[in-house]
């Protein structure tokens, strides 16, 4: 008996070192025909088949902001819920439940295609820099901004400040989603006043003003 288990414990060994020389991981199948290979289990039809990936509510997913480092780029989660969190920071684009992907350079989760219907209907997502969402009535453009979407009940007063020869080509989109038909004052900007509701305009430092690209 002692022998029996002893061989049958060296046949495990050897197939997991046989696989992870492979470097290929299967479940449901002996052959993976990639780095890790899951095979759903036609024959039951009472077992459910999928992968899942860690599930986080937005506050979770915000507390953890300081252990996504560029060794995360392309980490996937699943957002079940934003009723909690403050959707700042990593977390900005993170407005409705669904998978989010983690991009590391420019250190913001993105949504993947496909999931959760976002609340405002219109999503714009930040490709670089940093996407704010406001719901107060004036805000004063910042240093790092580059996606401004107002989402408020009110008129919003978006203030641009001045820079300096050195910034020309600096851009700064910005997005009229307010839940009320008010369009936003746009200070400071050459060839726009007023921006009305889901408008929205790329707005260009040349190095001594700011204009907005309306057509």
């Amino acid at each position: 008996m002692k022998k029996f288990l002893f061989t049958a414990s060296m046949l495990v060994c050897f197939s997991a070192l046989s696989q992870a020389q492979q470097g290929r991981v299967g479940i449901n199948t002996t052959t993976p025909a990639a780095t890790l290979d899951v095979v759903a289990n036609t024959t039951d039809p009472a077992r459910p088949d999928a992968l899942l990936v860690p599930r986080m509510t937005r506050a979770q997913l915000e507390a953890k902001d300081l252990a996504y480092t560029p060794l995360q780029n392309g980490a996937l989660a699943f957002v079940s819920s934003v009723a909690d969190g403050t959707g700042t920071g990593k977390t900005a684009n993170v407005t409705a439940t669904g998978f989010y992907y983690y991009d590391a350079p420019n250190s913001v989760w993105v949504a993947v295609g496909g999931g959760g219907s976002a609340t405002p209907p219109q999503r714009y997502e930040g490709i670089r820099g940093n996407t704010k969402t406001i719901t107060a009535a004036n805000y004063d453009i910042a240093a790092d901004d580059y996606y401004i979407i107002t989402n408020a009940g009110v008129g919003v007063t978006i203030n641009f400040p001045n820079l300096t020869a050195a910034d020309a080509g600096r851009v700064v989109y910005v997005f009229n989603n307010n839940t009320a038909a008010l369009g936003n004052n746009i200070t400071n900007v050459a060839g726009i006043v007023t921006m009305t509701q889901f408008r929205g305009y790329p707005i260009v430092w040349s190095g001594t003003g700011w204009f907005a690209l309306t057509k």
